[in-house]
């Protein structure tokens, strides 16, 4: 299972592939990103504020309010 977040509204869902592009609320289609595997590792974007749960640190690629992500392990 992996962690994946739309660029566009940011939405932050769990999946086993990547998920359906179609109903994203700010765009034509949702622009996902795949951040790693799910674990019991906190992480937050310093930039957008997303928290999510990985067993390692998340890609930095994909940030929905900047060029990349900047995590801080919590």
């Amino acid at each position: 299972m992996d962690n994946y977040q739309c660029k566009n509204c940011s939405t932050l869902l769990q999946s086993s592939s990547t998920p359906r592009i179609s109903g994203c609320p700010d765009a034509s289609s949702h622009n996902w990103t795949k951040l790693g595997p799910v674990g019991d590792i906190n992480y937050q974007c310093k930039k957008c504020g997303t928290l999510a749960k990985m067993a390692k640190e998340p890609r930095i690629t994909g940030c929905p309010k900047a060029s990349s992500h900047q995590w801080t392990k919590l």
